[in-house]
Protein backbone atom coordinates (compact mmCIF):
# COMPACT_ATOMS: atom_id res chain seq x y z
CA UNK A 1 0.00 0.00 0.00
CA UNK A 2 2.80 2.39 0.85
CA UNK A 3 4.40 1.64 -2.54
CA UNK A 4 1.11 2.50 -4.30
CA UNK A 5 0.88 5.80 -2.42
CA UNK A 6 4.45 6.79 -3.32
CA UNK A 7 4.21 5.59 -6.93
CA UNK A 8 0.58 5.59 -8.00
CA UNK A 9 -0.33 3.77 -11.22
CA UNK A 10 0.02 5.83 -14.39
CA UNK A 11 1.84 8.60 -12.48
CA UNK A 12 4.75 10.50 -14.03
CA UNK A 13 6.95 9.54 -11.07
CA UNK A 14 6.28 5.85 -11.65
CA UNK A 15 6.94 6.20 -15.38
CA UNK A 16 10.30 7.88 -14.69
CA UNK A 17 11.31 5.16 -12.25
CA UNK A 18 10.27 2.45 -14.71
CA UNK A 19 12.34 4.04 -17.47
CA UNK A 20 15.34 4.34 -15.12
CA UNK A 21 15.01 0.66 -14.18
CA UNK A 22 14.76 -0.48 -17.80
CA UNK A 23 17.69 1.72 -18.90
CA UNK A 24 20.13 1.26 -16.07
CA UNK A 25 19.25 -1.94 -14.21
CA UNK A 26 17.07 -4.49 -16.01
CA UNK A 27 19.24 -4.84 -19.12
CA UNK A 28 22.40 -5.63 -17.15
CA UNK A 29 23.38 -9.03 -15.82
CA UNK A 30 24.04 -9.64 -12.15
CA UNK A 31 27.78 -9.74 -12.83
CA UNK A 32 27.62 -6.41 -14.69
CA UNK A 33 25.78 -4.86 -11.77
CA UNK A 34 28.44 -6.25 -9.42
CA UNK A 35 31.05 -4.54 -11.57
CA UNK A 36 29.23 -1.21 -11.31
CA UNK A 37 29.35 -1.61 -7.52
CA UNK A 38 33.03 -2.55 -7.68
CA UNK A 39 33.80 0.62 -9.67
CA UNK A 40 32.03 2.75 -7.10
CA UNK A 41 33.82 1.07 -4.20
CA UNK A 42 37.34 0.90 -5.67
CA UNK A 43 38.00 3.76 -8.07
CA UNK A 44 39.05 7.20 -6.84
CA UNK A 45 36.54 9.92 -6.07
CA UNK A 46 36.95 13.46 -7.49
CA UNK A 47 38.53 14.51 -4.18
CA UNK A 48 41.01 11.63 -4.37
CA UNK A 49 41.83 12.53 -7.97
CA UNK A 50 42.69 16.05 -6.87
CA UNK A 51 45.01 14.66 -4.20
CA UNK A 52 46.76 12.54 -6.83
CA UNK A 53 47.67 15.69 -8.74
CA UNK A 54 49.68 16.87 -5.73
CA UNK A 55 51.53 13.59 -5.16
CA UNK A 56 55.26 14.13 -4.73
CA UNK A 57 56.90 11.04 -6.21
CA UNK A 58 60.61 10.46 -5.68
CA UNK A 59 60.85 8.99 -9.19
CA UNK A 60 59.04 11.12 -11.78
CA UNK A 61 59.48 9.35 -15.11
CA UNK A 62 58.22 10.69 -18.40
CA UNK A 63 55.74 8.26 -19.94
CA UNK A 64 55.70 8.19 -23.73
CA UNK A 65 52.33 7.02 -25.00
CA UNK A 66 52.95 5.52 -28.43
CA UNK A 67 50.01 5.40 -30.87
CA UNK A 68 50.04 4.38 -34.55
CA UNK A 69 47.16 6.05 -36.37
CA UNK A 70 45.45 5.20 -39.63
CA UNK A 71 42.32 6.99 -40.81
CA UNK A 72 41.37 7.46 -37.17
CA UNK A 73 37.80 8.79 -36.63
CA UNK A 74 38.03 12.29 -35.18
CA UNK A 75 35.70 11.62 -32.25
CA UNK A 76 37.76 8.59 -31.18
CA UNK A 77 40.97 10.60 -31.28
CA UNK A 78 39.51 13.60 -29.45
CA UNK A 79 38.30 11.34 -26.66
CA UNK A 80 41.71 9.66 -26.45
CA UNK A 81 43.45 13.03 -26.08
CA UNK A 82 40.89 14.17 -23.51
CA UNK A 83 41.58 11.05 -21.47
CA UNK A 84 45.28 11.96 -21.45
CA UNK A 85 44.67 15.61 -20.62
CA UNK A 86 42.66 14.51 -17.58
CA UNK A 87 45.52 12.40 -16.20
CA UNK A 88 46.40 13.23 -12.61
CA UNK A 89 50.05 12.56 -13.48
CA UNK A 90 51.12 15.08 -16.09
CA UNK A 91 54.64 14.08 -17.16
CA UNK A 92 53.62 12.33 -20.37
CA UNK A 93 53.93 12.74 -24.09
CA UNK A 94 51.76 11.41 -26.90
CA UNK A 95 53.70 10.11 -29.90
CA UNK A 96 51.60 9.75 -33.06
CA UNK A 97 52.72 8.24 -36.35
CA UNK A 98 50.26 8.61 -39.21
CA UNK A 99 50.27 5.95 -41.91
CA UNK A 100 47.03 7.13 -43.56
CA UNK A 101 46.90 7.61 -47.35
CA UNK A 102 46.59 11.34 -46.69
CA UNK A 103 47.76 13.16 -43.55
CA UNK A 104 44.97 13.59 -40.99
CA UNK A 105 44.34 17.33 -41.07
CA UNK A 106 42.57 17.71 -37.73
CA UNK A 107 45.33 15.79 -35.94
CA UNK A 108 48.00 18.24 -37.11
CA UNK A 109 46.49 20.97 -34.96
CA UNK A 110 47.03 19.20 -31.63
CA UNK A 111 50.82 19.71 -31.28
CA UNK A 112 50.19 23.45 -31.62
CA UNK A 113 47.91 23.34 -28.60
CA UNK A 114 49.94 21.00 -26.38
CA UNK A 115 53.71 20.54 -26.74
CA UNK A 116 53.40 17.08 -25.18
CA UNK A 117 51.69 15.87 -28.37
CA UNK A 118 53.98 14.86 -31.24
CA UNK A 119 52.69 14.05 -34.70
CA UNK A 120 54.61 12.45 -37.58
CA UNK A 121 53.44 11.81 -41.13
CA UNK A 122 54.94 8.53 -42.37
CA UNK A 123 53.91 9.00 -45.99
CA UNK A 124 52.96 5.36 -46.42
CA UNK A 125 51.25 2.60 -44.53
CA UNK A 126 53.96 0.37 -43.05
CA UNK A 127 51.47 -1.86 -41.24
CA UNK A 128 50.75 -1.89 -37.53
CA UNK A 129 54.33 -2.82 -36.53
CA UNK A 130 56.04 -0.45 -38.93
CA UNK A 131 53.74 2.42 -37.99
CA UNK A 132 54.27 1.77 -34.29
CA UNK A 133 58.04 1.75 -34.79
CA UNK A 134 57.75 5.15 -36.47
CA UNK A 135 55.87 6.41 -33.41
CA UNK A 136 58.63 4.99 -31.20
CA UNK A 137 61.18 7.23 -32.93
CA UNK A 138 59.37 10.22 -31.39
CA UNK A 139 59.54 8.89 -27.83
CA UNK A 140 61.83 10.64 -25.35
CA UNK A 141 60.32 9.18 -22.18
CA UNK A 142 61.74 6.87 -19.55
CA UNK A 143 58.90 4.39 -20.13
CA UNK A 144 56.90 3.51 -23.23
CA UNK A 145 53.15 2.93 -22.98
CA UNK A 146 51.32 1.20 -25.84
CA UNK A 147 47.87 2.50 -26.75
CA UNK A 148 45.48 1.89 -29.63
CA UNK A 149 44.10 4.93 -31.44
CA UNK A 150 40.50 4.23 -30.42
CA UNK A 151 40.95 3.35 -26.74
CA UNK A 152 40.98 5.34 -23.49
CA UNK A 153 42.80 5.66 -20.19
CA UNK A 154 41.00 6.55 -16.93
CA UNK A 155 42.25 9.74 -15.26
CA UNK A 156 44.26 7.85 -12.62
CA UNK A 157 45.99 5.45 -15.04
CA UNK A 158 49.43 7.05 -15.32
CA UNK A 159 49.39 7.95 -11.62
CA UNK A 160 49.04 4.26 -10.74
CA UNK A 161 51.80 3.34 -13.19
CA UNK A 162 54.20 5.86 -11.64
CA UNK A 163 53.17 4.78 -8.13
CA UNK A 164 54.07 1.18 -9.05
CA UNK A 165 57.40 2.32 -10.49
CA UNK A 166 58.23 4.13 -7.26
CA UNK A 167 57.32 1.07 -5.21
CA UNK A 168 59.36 -1.18 -7.53
CA UNK A 169 62.26 0.92 -8.89
CA UNK A 170 63.76 -2.10 -10.68
CA UNK A 171 60.62 -2.73 -12.75
CA UNK A 172 61.04 -2.92 -16.54
CA UNK A 173 57.62 -4.09 -17.68
CA UNK A 174 54.18 -3.28 -16.25
CA UNK A 175 50.66 -4.25 -17.23
CA UNK A 176 47.19 -3.62 -15.80
CA UNK A 177 43.64 -4.89 -15.77
CA UNK A 178 41.18 -3.68 -18.40
CA UNK A 179 37.54 -3.44 -19.37
CA UNK A 180 35.46 -2.51 -22.42
CA UNK A 181 33.18 0.30 -23.47
CA UNK A 182 31.32 1.11 -26.65
CA UNK A 183 31.16 4.88 -26.18
CA UNK A 184 32.54 7.28 -23.63
CA UNK A 185 29.11 7.89 -22.14
CA UNK A 186 28.13 4.21 -22.03
CA UNK A 187 28.56 1.77 -19.11
CA UNK A 188 31.79 -0.15 -18.89
CA UNK A 189 31.62 -3.92 -19.01
CA UNK A 190 33.66 -7.06 -19.73
CA UNK A 191 36.18 -6.38 -16.98
CA UNK A 192 39.29 -8.55 -17.11
CA UNK A 193 41.01 -8.95 -13.74
CA UNK A 194 44.35 -10.57 -14.56
CA UNK A 195 46.80 -12.70 -12.56
CA UNK A 196 50.35 -11.69 -11.79
CA UNK A 197 52.88 -12.63 -14.43
CA UNK A 198 52.16 -16.21 -15.52
CA UNK A 199 54.59 -17.69 -18.08
CA UNK A 200 52.59 -20.80 -18.97
CA UNK A 201 49.34 -18.86 -19.13
CA UNK A 202 50.97 -16.43 -21.55
CA UNK A 203 52.03 -19.36 -23.74
CA UNK A 204 48.37 -20.37 -24.05
CA UNK A 205 46.83 -16.92 -24.61
CA UNK A 206 47.94 -13.30 -24.63
CA UNK A 207 46.23 -12.45 -21.37
CA UNK A 208 48.42 -9.35 -20.86
CA UNK A 209 47.36 -7.47 -23.98
CA UNK A 210 46.55 -3.91 -22.71
CA UNK A 211 47.74 -1.69 -20.93
CA UNK A 212 51.48 -2.52 -21.33
CA UNK A 213 54.32 -0.23 -20.28
CA UNK A 214 57.99 -0.93 -21.03
CA UNK A 215 61.12 0.72 -19.72
CA UNK A 216 62.75 2.57 -22.60
CA UNK A 217 65.98 0.57 -22.27
CA UNK A 218 64.01 -2.68 -22.52
CA UNK A 219 62.17 -1.49 -25.62
CA UNK A 220 65.50 -0.55 -27.17
CA UNK A 221 66.81 -4.08 -26.51
CA UNK A 222 63.67 -5.51 -28.11
CA UNK A 223 64.26 -3.45 -31.21
CA UNK A 224 60.63 -2.46 -31.48
CA UNK A 225 57.91 -4.40 -33.29
CA UNK A 226 58.35 -7.01 -36.02
CA UNK A 227 56.21 -6.77 -39.15
CA UNK A 228 56.13 -10.52 -39.75
CA UNK A 229 53.96 -10.77 -36.62
CA UNK A 230 51.44 -8.12 -37.65
CA UNK A 231 48.08 -8.96 -36.15
CA UNK A 232 49.72 -10.41 -33.03
CA UNK A 233 52.57 -7.93 -32.81
CA UNK A 234 51.65 -7.01 -29.24
CA UNK A 235 51.70 -10.71 -28.28
CA UNK A 236 55.15 -11.05 -29.84
CA UNK A 237 56.65 -8.08 -28.04
CA UNK A 238 55.19 -9.13 -24.68
CA UNK A 239 56.57 -12.66 -25.13
CA UNK A 240 60.01 -11.38 -26.09
CA UNK A 241 60.03 -8.90 -23.22
CA UNK A 242 59.35 -11.73 -20.76
CA UNK A 243 62.46 -13.47 -22.08
CA UNK A 244 64.66 -10.44 -21.34
CA UNK A 245 63.45 -9.44 -17.88
CA UNK A 246 61.88 -10.93 -14.78
CA UNK A 247 61.15 -7.48 -13.38
CA UNK A 248 57.50 -7.59 -14.38
CA UNK A 249 54.74 -5.95 -12.34
CA UNK A 250 51.01 -6.45 -12.64
CA UNK A 251 48.92 -3.53 -11.38
CA UNK A 252 45.58 -5.05 -10.26
CA UNK A 253 43.56 -2.01 -11.26
CA UNK A 254 41.51 -1.20 -14.36
CA UNK A 255 43.79 1.29 -16.11
CA UNK A 256 42.61 0.74 -19.68
CA UNK A 257 39.27 0.97 -21.47
CA UNK A 258 39.18 -1.09 -24.67
CA UNK A 259 36.70 0.39 -27.10
CA UNK A 260 34.36 -2.19 -28.63
CA UNK A 261 33.12 -1.53 -32.16
CA UNK A 262 32.56 -3.67 -35.24
CA UNK A 263 36.18 -3.44 -36.43
CA UNK A 264 37.60 -4.13 -32.99
CA UNK A 265 38.49 -7.55 -31.59
CA UNK A 266 37.12 -6.26 -28.29
CA UNK A 267 33.59 -6.85 -29.63
CA UNK A 268 34.18 -9.04 -32.67
CA UNK A 269 36.80 -11.78 -32.55
CA UNK A 270 36.18 -12.47 -36.26
CA UNK A 271 37.34 -8.98 -37.25
CA UNK A 272 40.97 -10.13 -37.41
CA UNK A 273 40.99 -13.94 -37.81
CA UNK A 274 44.52 -13.89 -39.22
CA UNK A 275 45.74 -12.58 -35.87
CA UNK A 276 45.04 -15.93 -34.22
CA UNK A 277 47.12 -17.75 -36.84
CA UNK A 278 50.01 -15.34 -36.29
CA UNK A 279 49.52 -15.97 -32.55
CA UNK A 280 50.45 -19.63 -33.11
CA UNK A 281 53.75 -18.56 -34.66
CA UNK A 282 54.39 -16.23 -31.70
CA UNK A 283 53.92 -19.12 -29.27
CA UNK A 284 56.07 -21.60 -31.20
CA UNK A 285 58.92 -19.12 -31.57
CA UNK A 286 58.69 -18.00 -27.94
CA UNK A 287 58.71 -21.57 -26.57
CA UNK A 288 61.66 -22.47 -28.80
CA UNK A 289 63.64 -19.48 -27.51
CA UNK A 290 62.66 -19.73 -23.85
CA UNK A 291 62.49 -23.51 -23.33
CA UNK A 292 64.63 -24.78 -26.19
CA UNK A 293 61.97 -27.17 -27.43
CA UNK A 294 59.17 -27.50 -29.94
CA UNK A 295 55.49 -27.14 -29.14
CA UNK A 296 52.42 -28.14 -31.13
CA UNK A 297 49.86 -25.33 -31.13
CA UNK A 298 46.22 -25.85 -32.06
CA UNK A 299 43.22 -23.54 -31.79
CA UNK A 300 41.64 -23.54 -28.36
CA UNK A 301 37.91 -23.78 -27.82
CA UNK A 302 37.64 -19.98 -27.75
CA UNK A 303 39.22 -17.43 -30.15
CA UNK A 304 42.61 -16.26 -28.95
CA UNK A 305 43.26 -19.30 -26.76
CA UNK A 306 45.41 -22.24 -27.79
CA UNK A 307 45.81 -25.93 -26.99
CA UNK A 308 49.48 -26.79 -26.54
CA UNK A 309 51.47 -30.02 -26.51
CA UNK A 310 55.06 -29.49 -25.39
CA UNK A 311 57.80 -31.69 -26.84
CA UNK A 312 59.24 -34.43 -24.62
CA UNK A 313 63.04 -34.56 -24.64
CA UNK A 314 64.38 -38.12 -24.46
CA UNK A 315 62.42 -40.81 -22.65
CA UNK A 316 62.73 -40.31 -18.88
CA UNK A 317 61.27 -42.99 -16.64
CA UNK A 318 57.92 -42.23 -14.99
CA UNK A 319 56.80 -44.03 -11.84
CA UNK A 320 53.06 -44.57 -11.47
CA UNK A 321 52.11 -44.83 -7.82
CA UNK A 322 48.88 -46.84 -7.62
CA UNK A 323 47.19 -46.16 -4.29
CA UNK A 324 44.93 -49.19 -3.78
CA UNK A 325 44.07 -48.57 -0.15
CA UNK A 326 40.39 -49.28 0.67
CA UNK A 327 39.99 -50.89 -2.78
CA UNK A 328 38.75 -54.35 -3.71
CA UNK A 329 40.05 -56.65 -6.44
CA UNK A 330 37.37 -55.67 -8.96
CA UNK A 331 38.13 -51.95 -8.59
CA UNK A 332 41.87 -52.41 -9.07
CA UNK A 333 41.26 -54.60 -12.13
CA UNK A 334 39.34 -51.72 -13.66
CA UNK A 335 42.07 -49.18 -12.81
CA UNK A 336 44.73 -51.42 -14.34
CA UNK A 337 42.64 -51.84 -17.49
CA UNK A 338 42.51 -48.07 -17.82
CA UNK A 339 46.26 -47.78 -17.25
CA UNK A 340 46.82 -50.16 -20.15
CA UNK A 341 45.72 -47.31 -22.43
CA UNK A 342 48.94 -45.44 -21.68
CA UNK A 343 51.00 -44.81 -24.82
CA UNK A 344 54.23 -43.94 -23.00
CA UNK A 345 56.56 -46.92 -22.64
CA UNK A 346 59.19 -46.10 -20.03
CA UNK A 347 57.11 -46.57 -16.91
CA UNK A 348 57.15 -48.57 -13.70
CA UNK A 349 54.37 -49.17 -11.19
CA UNK A 350 54.54 -48.94 -7.40
CA UNK A 351 51.69 -50.50 -5.40
CA UNK A 352 50.28 -49.13 -2.13
CA UNK A 353 47.98 -51.49 -0.21
CA UNK A 354 46.59 -51.44 3.29
CA UNK A 355 46.79 -54.26 5.83
CA UNK A 356 43.15 -55.27 5.24
CA UNK A 357 43.28 -55.76 1.46
CA UNK A 358 46.91 -56.87 1.11
CA UNK A 359 45.96 -60.50 0.66
CA UNK A 360 43.09 -59.88 -1.77
CA UNK A 361 45.31 -57.71 -3.99
CA UNK A 362 48.39 -59.93 -3.87
CA UNK A 363 47.54 -61.24 -7.35
CA UNK A 364 48.48 -57.87 -8.87
CA UNK A 365 51.99 -57.70 -7.48
CA UNK A 366 53.48 -59.36 -10.57
CA UNK A 367 52.89 -56.14 -12.56
CA UNK A 368 54.38 -53.94 -9.84
CA UNK A 369 57.97 -52.84 -9.41
CA UNK A 370 57.60 -52.37 -5.64
CA UNK A 371 54.85 -52.72 -3.04
CA UNK A 372 54.17 -50.58 0.03
CA UNK A 373 51.84 -51.73 2.79
CA UNK A 374 50.30 -48.84 4.76
CA UNK A 375 48.55 -48.80 8.12
CA UNK A 376 46.46 -45.70 7.44
CA UNK A 377 45.33 -43.40 4.62
CA UNK A 378 47.85 -40.60 5.17
CA UNK A 379 50.56 -39.27 2.88
CA UNK A 380 53.39 -41.11 4.63
CA UNK A 381 52.81 -44.08 2.31
CA UNK A 382 53.30 -41.82 -0.72
CA UNK A 383 56.66 -40.73 0.65
CA UNK A 384 57.79 -44.34 0.99
CA UNK A 385 56.45 -45.24 -2.45
CA UNK A 386 58.22 -42.37 -4.21
CA UNK A 387 61.43 -43.14 -2.32
CA UNK A 388 61.28 -46.69 -3.72
CA UNK A 389 60.55 -45.42 -7.22
CA UNK A 390 63.39 -45.32 -9.74
CA UNK A 391 61.65 -42.91 -12.12
CA UNK A 392 62.64 -39.30 -12.70
CA UNK A 393 58.99 -38.31 -12.33
CA UNK A 394 56.04 -39.76 -10.44
CA UNK A 395 52.27 -39.57 -10.73
CA UNK A 396 49.83 -40.85 -8.11
CA UNK A 397 46.73 -42.70 -9.34
CA UNK A 398 44.18 -44.08 -6.89
CA UNK A 399 41.14 -46.35 -6.70
CA UNK A 400 38.84 -43.47 -7.70
CA UNK A 401 39.94 -43.57 -11.34
CA UNK A 402 37.03 -44.25 -13.66
CA UNK A 403 38.42 -43.27 -17.04
CA UNK A 404 41.60 -42.00 -18.68
CA UNK A 405 40.62 -39.58 -21.44
CA UNK A 406 44.07 -38.98 -22.90
CA UNK A 407 46.18 -42.12 -23.46
CA UNK A 408 49.15 -39.80 -24.08
CA UNK A 409 48.66 -37.97 -20.76
CA UNK A 410 52.17 -38.86 -19.58
CA UNK A 411 53.71 -37.23 -22.67
CA UNK A 412 51.50 -34.15 -22.24
CA UNK A 413 52.54 -33.74 -18.61
CA UNK A 414 56.21 -34.60 -19.18
CA UNK A 415 56.57 -31.90 -21.82
CA UNK A 416 55.90 -29.35 -19.08
CA UNK A 417 57.45 -31.16 -16.10
CA UNK A 418 60.83 -31.33 -17.89
CA UNK A 419 61.07 -27.55 -17.59
CA UNK A 420 63.52 -27.15 -14.70
CA UNK A 421 61.52 -24.16 -13.41
CA UNK A 422 58.38 -26.33 -12.91
CA UNK A 423 57.78 -28.26 -9.68
CA UNK A 424 54.43 -29.95 -10.27
CA UNK A 425 51.97 -30.26 -13.17
CA UNK A 426 48.34 -30.78 -12.18
CA UNK A 427 45.42 -32.07 -14.24
CA UNK A 428 41.66 -31.61 -14.53
CA UNK A 429 39.50 -34.11 -12.70
CA UNK A 430 35.76 -34.53 -13.20
CA UNK A 431 33.07 -36.89 -11.91
CA UNK A 432 30.57 -39.19 -13.64
CA UNK A 433 28.15 -36.27 -13.96
CA UNK A 434 30.81 -34.25 -15.88
CA UNK A 435 31.18 -31.87 -12.95
CA UNK A 436 34.63 -30.55 -12.01
CA UNK A 437 36.33 -32.13 -9.01
CA UNK A 438 39.70 -30.41 -9.44
CA UNK A 439 40.93 -27.64 -11.72
CA UNK A 440 43.30 -25.94 -9.29
CA UNK A 441 43.27 -24.77 -5.69
CA UNK A 442 42.92 -21.08 -4.80
CA UNK A 443 44.99 -20.11 -1.78
CA UNK A 444 42.84 -18.63 0.98
CA UNK A 445 39.50 -19.49 -0.63
CA UNK A 446 36.99 -20.70 1.98
CA UNK A 447 39.66 -21.16 4.64
CA UNK A 448 43.15 -22.34 3.81
CA UNK A 449 42.23 -22.96 0.17
CA UNK A 450 39.55 -24.56 -1.96
CA UNK A 451 39.07 -26.26 -5.32
CA UNK A 452 38.14 -23.74 -8.00
CA UNK A 453 35.01 -24.38 -10.10
CA UNK A 454 34.08 -27.54 -8.26
CA UNK A 455 30.81 -28.85 -9.74
CA UNK A 456 30.99 -26.69 -12.89
CA UNK A 457 30.62 -28.58 -16.23
CA UNK A 458 34.09 -29.79 -17.12
CA UNK A 459 34.48 -27.94 -20.43
CA UNK A 460 32.58 -24.78 -19.56
CA UNK A 461 33.84 -21.46 -20.83
CA UNK A 462 35.04 -19.60 -17.75
CA UNK A 463 37.01 -16.58 -16.69
CA UNK A 464 40.34 -16.61 -18.56
CA UNK A 465 39.26 -20.05 -19.88
CA UNK A 466 40.93 -21.65 -16.86
CA UNK A 467 39.22 -24.98 -17.56
CA UNK A 468 40.55 -25.09 -21.11
CA UNK A 469 44.13 -23.79 -21.26
CA UNK A 470 47.44 -24.69 -19.64
CA UNK A 471 48.15 -22.06 -17.01
CA UNK A 472 50.03 -21.15 -13.84
CA UNK A 473 48.46 -21.45 -10.44
CA UNK A 474 49.64 -21.34 -6.85
CA UNK A 475 48.41 -24.74 -5.69
CA UNK A 476 47.41 -28.03 -7.30
CA UNK A 477 46.01 -31.30 -6.02
CA UNK A 478 48.98 -33.67 -5.75
CA UNK A 479 47.19 -36.78 -7.00
CA UNK A 480 46.87 -37.20 -10.77
CA UNK A 481 49.71 -34.69 -11.04
CA UNK A 482 53.26 -35.13 -12.31
CA UNK A 483 55.89 -34.67 -9.63
CA UNK A 484 59.61 -34.14 -10.20
CA UNK A 485 61.33 -36.68 -7.93
CA UNK A 486 64.49 -34.64 -7.36
CA UNK A 487 62.43 -31.65 -6.28
CA UNK A 488 60.23 -33.94 -4.18
CA UNK A 489 63.31 -35.12 -2.28
CA UNK A 490 64.68 -31.59 -2.01
CA UNK A 491 61.39 -30.43 -0.47
CA UNK A 492 61.40 -33.27 2.06
CA UNK A 493 58.43 -35.03 0.47
CA UNK A 494 54.83 -34.63 1.56
CA UNK A 495 53.95 -33.38 5.02
CA UNK A 496 52.37 -36.39 6.75
CA UNK A 497 50.25 -34.51 9.28
CA UNK A 498 47.77 -33.17 6.71
CA UNK A 499 45.07 -34.69 4.50
CA UNK A 500 43.09 -33.45 1.51
CA UNK A 501 43.63 -29.85 0.41
CA UNK A 502 46.08 -28.99 3.18
CA UNK A 503 48.54 -31.69 2.11
CA UNK A 504 48.33 -30.52 -1.51
CA UNK A 505 48.58 -26.83 -0.59
CA UNK A 506 51.56 -27.55 1.63
CA UNK A 507 53.45 -29.37 -1.12
CA UNK A 508 52.63 -26.70 -3.70
CA UNK A 509 53.91 -23.98 -1.38
CA UNK A 510 57.09 -25.98 -0.86
CA UNK A 511 57.58 -25.77 -4.62
CA UNK A 512 57.02 -22.00 -4.45
CA UNK A 513 59.67 -21.82 -1.71
CA UNK A 514 62.09 -23.55 -4.09
CA UNK A 515 61.28 -20.93 -6.72
CA UNK A 516 59.44 -23.45 -8.92
CA UNK A 517 56.27 -22.97 -10.92
CA UNK A 518 53.05 -24.86 -10.29
CA UNK A 519 51.27 -25.49 -13.58
CA UNK A 520 47.99 -27.17 -14.49
CA UNK A 521 47.27 -28.86 -17.80
CA UNK A 522 43.45 -29.08 -17.97
CA UNK A 523 43.72 -30.59 -21.45
CA UNK A 524 44.67 -33.76 -19.56
CA UNK A 525 41.47 -35.03 -17.94
CA UNK A 526 40.50 -37.97 -15.76
CA UNK A 527 37.04 -39.10 -14.76
CA UNK A 528 37.13 -39.99 -11.05
CA UNK A 529 34.82 -40.73 -8.18
CA UNK A 530 34.03 -37.80 -5.93
CA UNK A 531 37.09 -36.59 -3.99
CA UNK A 532 35.54 -37.26 -0.60
CA UNK A 533 38.90 -36.92 1.15
CA UNK A 534 39.30 -33.28 -0.03
CA UNK A 535 38.76 -31.88 3.44
CA UNK A 536 40.40 -29.54 5.91
CA UNK A 537 40.53 -30.31 9.62
CA UNK A 538 39.34 -27.09 11.26
CA UNK A 539 41.87 -27.32 14.07
CA UNK A 540 44.71 -27.40 11.52
CA UNK A 541 43.70 -24.37 9.41
CA UNK A 542 45.00 -21.53 11.58
CA UNK A 543 48.34 -23.22 12.45
CA UNK A 544 48.72 -24.04 8.76
CA UNK A 545 48.09 -20.44 7.71
CA UNK A 546 50.61 -19.28 10.30
CA UNK A 547 53.19 -21.73 8.94
CA UNK A 548 52.76 -20.24 5.46
CA UNK A 549 52.01 -16.70 6.65
CA UNK A 550 54.09 -15.03 3.92
CA UNK A 551 51.99 -16.57 1.17
CA UNK A 552 48.66 -15.89 2.82
CA UNK A 553 49.69 -12.30 3.46
CA UNK A 554 50.63 -11.68 -0.19
CA UNK A 555 47.57 -13.56 -1.46
CA UNK A 556 47.24 -15.94 -4.36
CA UNK A 557 49.33 -14.35 -7.12
CA UNK A 558 47.41 -16.14 -9.86
CA UNK A 559 43.96 -15.17 -8.60
CA UNK A 560 43.08 -11.49 -8.73
CA UNK A 561 42.52 -9.67 -5.41
CA UNK A 562 39.48 -8.17 -7.15
CA UNK A 563 37.77 -11.58 -7.26
CA UNK A 564 35.82 -13.08 -4.37
CA UNK A 565 37.18 -15.97 -2.29
CA UNK A 566 33.83 -16.69 -0.66
CA UNK A 567 32.86 -19.53 -2.95
CA UNK A 568 34.44 -21.79 -5.55
CA UNK A 569 33.00 -20.04 -8.56
CA UNK A 570 34.25 -16.69 -9.82
CA UNK A 571 32.58 -13.43 -8.85
CA UNK A 572 33.76 -9.85 -8.56
CA UNK A 573 34.72 -9.00 -4.99
CA UNK A 574 32.46 -6.30 -3.61
CA UNK A 575 31.63 -7.23 -0.03
CA UNK A 576 34.25 -9.72 1.19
Amino acid sequence: MRFERLLPANSRRRAILKKFYETYIAKFSEEERRYFKWIKANEPTPIELEKQKNADFKIKPKISIVVPVYNTPQNFFEELVQSLEKQTYSNWELCLADGSPEPITYMQEYPKKDARIKYKVIGENKGISGNTNEALTLATGDFIGLLDHDDLLPAFSLYEVVKAINENPEVEFLYSDEDKLEAIDQPRYGVFFKPDFSPYTLNSANYICHFSIFKKELMDKLGGFRSEYDGSQDFDIVARASELTKNIIHIPKVLYHWRAHRNSTASNSDSKPYAFEIGKKVIKDHVKRSLGKEVTVEDGLTPGSYELKYEVIGEPKVSIILDARKANKEKIEHVLEELQKITYQNIEMIFIKDEKNAGELACFENVMKETVVAKDNKFEAFNRAIQKATGDYAIIIDRRLRKIDKPDFIEQLLGIAQDETVGIVGTKLYNKNNGIEHSGIILGMNGAGDFLYRGVPKDAGTYMQRLLIIHNLTCSYTKYAMINKKLFEKAGGFATEYIGELASIDYSLKMQELGKQVVINPIVTFCVDKLSDATQLKEQIEPFKKKWEKYYRQGDRFFSPNLSKKHTGLAIKIDD
